[in-house]
């Protein structure tokens, strides 16, 4: 059973996670290539059991710093950035002089893109963060404008929401993404196709694809998993979402247990 914990125990969970050095090295080999079985990562610590190893990818998974997805007949397994931005976007104001060094560390790991996968058939960003919300409110602000412009970079969305249907983001009234809803589920499940239009480089990449999947995990408490695949290659748009999502989730993450856009709140906090 996954419990949910308040901001500042998820935050010591995180910590407590990426103290240990061999934790370290397994999230540094994901850092390098992300989407790799767990027989992959344990030549990582050639010295340690592959129970040992599997004991401490599950560290990592409770603390959300890393991902399991099922590829065919292997799991893989993902570096989750989403806590270590929320790590720095708590504590990067209130410490900056004492634990500048330390803090940059942390934003350079969080913000720099990973390799991503070396195999066509392995989704190639994948993005975790547990919110206190049920899954028909995740749905809500994930399919609402009146959500979206608070954390979606400002933007407002158009859907039916049903399989087939057409989807728009806008940002101040130009598209920023469009795509066809694949496949919808609510409040657990939605698919769609990826067309990235915010800029002249993206406009030119083919679609890839986006899937939501939200979990109740006890009542109250959501699990909100994004899988941005079928990318053709290292494509402009498989380059500029590396990031983005982490964003996203944290300020929908905000927004639903707040009640405020991610830069109120953390004005808040620091006032």
């Amino acid at each position: 059973m996954v419990t949910y914990s308040a901001p500042m125990e998820q935050d010591d969970v995180s910590f407590r996670a990426l103290a240990d050095p061999s934790r370290r090295v397994l999230l540094d080999r994901l850092y390098e290539r992300d989407g790799q079985a767990l027989g992959e990562l344990q030549t990582a610590l050639p010295q340690m059991s592959r129970i040992a190893v599997m004991k401490h990818l599950r560290i990592l998974e409770a603390a959300g710093l890393v991902v399991s997805h099922r590829s065919g007949r292997k799991r893989l397994h993902y570096l989750n950035p989403v806590p270590i931005r929320r790590i720095h976007d708590r504590w990067l104001d209130k410490f900056r002089a004492r634990a500048a060094d330390v803090l940059l560390t942390l934003q350079a790991f969080m913000e720099e893109p990973t390799m991503g996968s070396d195999s066509t058939d392995r989704p190639s960003h994948i993005s975790q963060i547990y919110i206190r919300a049920t899954p028909a409110e995740v749905w809500r602000a994930i399919t609402e404008s009146e959500f979206t412009l608070q954390y979606y970079y400002g933007s407002t969305v158009e859907s039916e929401w049903q399989a087939g249907s057409t989807y728009r983001y806008a940002i101040a009234g130009n598209d920023a993404i469009l795509g066809v809803v694949v496949d919808a589920d609510p409040p657990r499940r939605l698919v769609q196709t990826f067309d990235a239009r915010w800029d002249d480089d993206v406009a030119r990449d083919a679609p890839s694809r986006l899937t939501w999947e939200i979990e109740e995990v006890s009542p109250g408490v959501s699990k909100v998993t994004t899988i941005h695949d079928e990318f053709p290659s290292r494509t402009a748009t498989f380059e500029q979402v590396s990031g983005g999502m982490t964003f996203i989730l944290s300020g929908l993450k905000s927004v639903l247990e707040t009640g405020r856009p991610m830069e109120a709140a953390a004005a808040t906090a620091s006032a």
